[in-house]
């Protein structure tokens, strides 16, 4: 336990969740796999969904940001399973360009 409690931080910038920059937590991961946005920052993106996530595939996150659509392509980095009942899974859409995240 002692090598996690000291873990270095990696992330060059803090996360913020869907709320902080004023979107819809429910997104779309084209070609229309419903997704829930946990969180975001200007490189990268954490979406749930209860479909698998390909690691490596080319998408584009659809969000509703202050009335109007935002759409980030990218690539799904990793994935993993979140919970088992019901089956969810985690993935890290990292974009193709940076993302300037209003407040």
């Amino acid at each position: 336990m002692a090598a996690v409690a000291n873990r270095r931080e990696r992330r060059s910038e803090r996360r913020r969740s869907a709320r902080s920059v004023l979107c819809v937590p429910d997104a779309v991961l084209r070609p229309g796999q419903a997704v829930v946005l946990v969180n975001i920052n200007s490189r990268a993106a954490l979406v749930e969904s209860d479909m698998r996530l390909r690691p490596g595939a080319h998408t584009e996150l659809q969000l509703a940001m202050q009335g109007r659509r935002t759409s980030i392509k990218g690539q799904l980095d990793r994935c993993h399973v979140s919970t088992l009942d019901p089956l969810r899974y985690r993935g890290v859409l990292v974009f193709e360009e940076r993302f300037e995240l209003e407040d």
